[in-house]
């Protein structure tokens, strides 16, 4: 797939609109054929403006047209097609325009959503695998003679109110900037585990040998309290190997 299919799907779009005027303008009589092309002109501009843009080129056509019709009232033989076209007119510039709003949005959105799972499947562990992961990780730090890791659970407690207030595109937008902060390099070893819906967060830090007094949290629980469109809930809590080693001399 192409990595912006927007400007081919609007020209293949165009040139339909220009094979159907092309057509129209042989078929059409000779005094309708100006109103014809102005009309295939303001769709086809449509197409390169934004939406606000293409309403205010309709208002400007309207009163252009107005205008013109009024200056010109002595010459009014078809006073409907007249009107007709100063009515239509306004309107053309909005439909393409729309298509092209339309279409950038569902880009948007499908990159979006590309971004999140392909984060998800390299950087993020899935937390079905925490328990398997954390059986394991016991048996490393016997290795290393490390006793101890950090574990530290944030629960989103808005995702549904996001979703419905904010709307999709604003919640997917939020899970890629908290699927970047989980992705950064921290100075400490950290494996992060989500759900699905990314409204659960279990991350496993390893520190330095320190008492647990001096645990803060770390930067990235940092990062996500600055996400101010989130609501958050933290509790973290040391696993130790065995009660023995819990004992500190």
């Amino acid at each position: 797939m192409q990595k912006n299919p927007a400007p081919a799907l609007l020209l293949w779009i165009i040139s339909a609109q220009v094979f159907m005027g092309i057509v129209a303008y042989e078929w059409l009589p000779a005094s309708y054929r100006g109103s014809w092309i102005l009309l295939l002109m303001l769709v086809i501009a449509g197409a390169y403006l934004n939406v606000g843009k293409a309403l205010i080129l309709g208002l400007v056509t309207f009163i252009a047209i107005a205008v013109y019709f009024f200056l010109d009232l002595a010459n009014q033989t078809y006073i409907e097609r007249q009107l007709l076209l100063l009515f239509v007119a306004p309107i053309a510039p909005i439909f393409l325009s729309a298509i092209r709003h339309n279409i950038k949005n569902a880009l948007a959105s499908y990159r979006a959503i590309q971004s999140y799972d392909r984060n998800y499947q390299h950087d993020i562990l899935p937390l079905t695998a925490l328990k398997h992961f954390q059986d394991e990780l016991k048996k490393l730090l016997k290795l290393t003679q490390k006793n101890q890791y950090q574990v530290i659970s944030t629960q989103i407690a808005n995702t549904l109110l996001i979703r419905e207030m904010l709307g999709e595109d604003i919640w997917k937008e939020t899970q890629n900037k908290i699927m970047a902060i989980l992705s950064t390099e921290q100075d400490s070893v950290i494996y992060h585990f989500i759900n699905e819906e990314l409204s659960e967060i279990k991350s496993i830090v390893i520190h330095e040998n320190k008492t647990d007094q001096q645990y803060d949290h770390p930067l990235f629980i940092q990062q996500l309290q600055e996400l101010t469109v989130l609501k958050l809930k933290i509790e973290q809590h040391t696993e130790y190997l065995s009660q023995a080693m819990r004992e500190v001399p």
